[in-house]
């Protein structure tokens, strides 16, 4: 027989490489979004301590610190009424808008909800989406985004600064020079476009890899970003490269088929994503060809992105105030 014991014991940890593994990107919430975690702060119950609203850079104090990767607000007036619109675009592709409505004539208190009248509409994450969808996407944006790096590969001539993010997010900029073309996503801090696979090892080989496939496509495509953060990968020659300190963006120059078939929420690991070919740049390397073996992963995160129209993907462009038509939800 067991002694009795007074102690808790506790609950074996959870494997880093179980299917509900998570990574460091994009931040932890409480609500599921990080745009509904804001939303939630306009709800009529949530305590404000000040009439940030009235500043001359009104910022929602939980974003005052860290705004969202673009944010905008505007102001109407209507004599001594005042009305704030606000809206946020998340690193997690969720949006927020925000209102605040009051009579700047009143020294009213903010939690007054008779004299200071707030609101706010969220969108999720956007659903993944099917394989001719993702294919079309990449008929639009791929080869353009690819070519771009390519015209700076081996000319000892850095993109924008010099940064590796610039290779992608100056690519992106090109197509404002094409009326035809719509708007692409762009980068937007670590993501940019419609996440392909996300993926981590915790040790060298196989067995200490874990990642997830996301939408309905069956491959990475030429033109398609890969971001890194903190990763080390085994290289043919014997070396070790390093990806990231702690970032490392790269623009994908080649297609590459998985070895197993795919599907959108798979568990599939880098090693089978296969070998990947970038043009990449930093600081102290001037643009470059690469190519990577997941398989040699073993260390960090890695995410791939396909370049996708914004609205098209969002529903909407970034204005202030919430279209009527995006179907935007309410706390």
């Amino acid at each position: 027989m067991l002694p009795t014991r007074t102690r808790s014991i506790p609950a074996p940890s959870r494997s880093a490489l179980d299917e509900n593994f998570t990574l460091s990107f994009p931040p932890a919430t409480q609500h599921g979004t990080q745009a509904l975690d804001l939303a939630y702060y306009f709800h009529s119950t949530t305590y404000w301590d000040t009439p940030w609203y009235a500043a001359e850079h009104p910022v929602p104090p939980p974003i005052a610190e860290k705004r969202p990767s673009i944010f905008q607000y505007s102001w109407e007036y209507h004599g001594s009424k005042r009305v704030l619109y606000g809206v946020g675009l998340f690193e997690d592709l969720s949006y927020c808008w925000y209102t605040v409505q009051w009579d700047s004539s009143q020294d009213a208190d903010p939690n007054d909800t008779r004299a200071v009248q707030r609101s706010a509409q969220y969108l999720p994450r956007p659903q993944p989406w099917d394989q001719a969808a993702l294919v079309s996407a990449h008929e639009t944006y791929g080869e353009t985004i690819a070519g771009f790096a390519e015209s700076y590969e081996g000319t000892g001539q850095w993109c924008g600064t010099g940064e590796c993010w610039d290779l992608a997010s100056d690519a992106f900029k090109y197509f404002a020079q094409f009326d035809y073309v719509p708007k692409p996503l762009g980068s937007t801090a670590r993501t940019h476009g419609h996440l392909i696979f996300e993926g981590k090892a915790v040790g060298a080989g196989l067995e200490n890899q874990i990642g997830r496939w996301r939408g309905g496509d069956d491959r990475v495509r030429r033109g398609d970003i890969v971001q890194w953060i903190t990763a080390k990968l085994k290289m043919p020659n014997g070396g070790e490269a390093t990806m990231g300190a702690p970032d490392h963006t790269a623009v994908i120059v080649s297609d590459c088929v998985p070895s197993v078939q795919v599907r959108d929420g798979m568990i599939v690991k880098p090693g089978e994503v296969g070998t990947i070919e970038v043009v990449e740049q930093g600081k102290s390397t001037a643009p470059k060809r690469a190519k990577y073996d997941l398989k040699m992963l073993r260390e960090g995160e890695l995410w791939i992105y396909r370049p996708v129209g914004m609205v098209e993907y969002l529903g909407t462009d970034v204005v202030p105030k919430c279209p009527e038509h995006v179907g935007a939800l309410s706390i």
